[in-house]
């Protein structure tokens, strides 16, 4: 038996001997309350997205240097002393680079620690705050967790765990009656002619709204189609190709009544490519801040997974307004 373990059940029977008959105990299941609460969901999904991009770092990261280190080899015979030890210590420094990124990653309080910790706190503290509204309406004096694995047998009358699921998602169940909220994604621009015959405009599109279709369901959105959309850049003379000026868009939006609308531009300047977001909320009026990310011409393998992290950021605001 493990000491932690030892301990909950310890720490369970000191519970058990401050109890008087008078009070009332019941037990939850904080796994089964994660797995159900919306907004665990959504934290869950945000989380595995921003891994995801930093696998595809990492994985762009190893192969520059495995083919840096099989150039060495070729090259090696060939090589001065000088040159020899000059490669030789840049091939160093890369596999430094290569394990502090993954070090500083999936370390102990790396970046996934710091990033579940800082969309998991609100989503616990919000599930404990349920917990003890509900414990105090029915006079319960202590509740127990079966997740701990210390409660080896209770009555199945004791268990709250669906009232408190039922509660931390009352306001979903108030949006699921309720209408969708349209989302539409207007155009990214490309501004320059190079990135127009690349079509990067319509990529980064494509990538944003595959981000967006990912929350949905959890947040009661319906993406707008391109038949609906279109029509309406082209009576205020844009499209799907055409930087819009806010205002306009905001106009469009309205007549589209459309909660959410992205829009953006993509541009190669030299070797890069910078790409900036946009999410305005038409019916307020309202126009978040952009975000932009400056994409290396040897980062270009990571295009898609940068676009999908700035998209990313933007959900954000939707996850805000999903009251």
């Amino acid at each position: 038996m493990g000491n932690k373990t030892l301990a909950t059940i310890i720490g369970v029977l000191l519970a058990f001997c401050c109890v008087s008959a008078q009070d009332k105990i019941a037990f939850i299941d904080s796994d089964k309350i994660l797995n159900e609460f919306e907004d665990a969901k959504i934290a869950r999904a945000t989380l595995d997205q921003a891994v995801l991009q930093w696998k595809f770092e990492l994985d762009s990261l190893r192969r520059t240097y495995q083919t840096a280190e099989d150039e060495f080899k070729a090259q090696q015979p060939m090589l001065s002393e000088e040159a020899l030890r000059a490669r030789q210590q840049e091939l160093t420094a890369m596999r430094h680079q290569l394990e502090t990124f993954g070090q500083d990653i999936w370390g102990k309080d790396g970046k996934v620690d710091q990033k579940h910790r800082e969309l998991f706190a609100p989503v616990i503290d919000k599930m404990n705050e349920v917990i003890e509204e509900i414990a105090q309406e029915q006079g319960i004096s202590i509740v127990l967790d079966v997740a701990a694995g210390s409660l080896l047998y209770a009555d199945v009358s004791l268990d709250i765990t669906s009232q408190v699921i039922e509660e931390l998602n009352r306001e979903y169940a108030a949006i699921a009656s309720g209408a969708k909220k349209k989302v539409a994604i207007f155009g990214i621009a490309a501004l320059d002619e190079k990135s127009q015959s690349e079509e990067l405009g319509r990529r980064v599109r494509m990538v944003v709204m595959r981000v967006v279709s990912q929350f949905e369901q959890e947040l009661r959105l319906e993406l707008l189609a391109d038949h609906e959309v279109e029509p309406m850049l082209l009576q205020y003379g844009g499209s799907f190709d055409r930087e819009l000026e806010e205002a306009t868009a905001l106009e469009i939006g309205r007549h589209l009544d459309a909660e959410f609308v992205y829009m953006g531009t993509v541009e190669r300047q030299g070797g890069d490519i910078v790409v900036t977001l946009k999410l305005l909320k038409p019916k307020e009026d309202e126009v978040f801040p952009p975000v932009t990310d400056r994409i290396a011409e040897k980062e270009e393998a990571l295009f898609e997974q940068k676009v999908s992290g700035l998209a990313a950021k933007l959900q954000a605001y939707l996850i805000a307004g999903k009251e």
